[in-house]
């Protein structure tokens, strides 16, 4: 299972050559969460061509299952992100 991030949406949603090759590849084991679907929203909703990028991110949404982001995701996501700060790896 790949639950793809925020960037590598982007990225597809760009047609990034690398990007759409992997997703093509490895399509059948892609997911999203809807805390990536909320970003890639306001980035829609920010943009100059709204309209045109809700049909492009539907699309997107369309093709893929979304994950719902639960109470127990968030408590492991905490858990990960300290883990990954104490060892001098942290993320966004």
């Amino acid at each position: 299972m790949y639950l793809l991030d925020t960037n590598i949406c982007i990225a597809l949603l760009n047609n990034n050559p690398k990007a759409v090759a992997k997703f093509n590849f490895l399509f059948a084991q892609c997911y999203i969460s809807t805390i990536v679907v909320s970003e890639l929203y306001k980035g829609v909703y920010c943009s100059q061509q709204v309209e045109n990028n809700l049909e492009i991110l539907a699309q997107l949404t369309q093709l893929l299952t979304v994950e719902p982001f639960d109470l127990d995701a968030a408590v492991e996501f905490g858990k990960i992100q300290s883990e990954l700060r104490q060892i001098g790896k942290p993320t966004g």
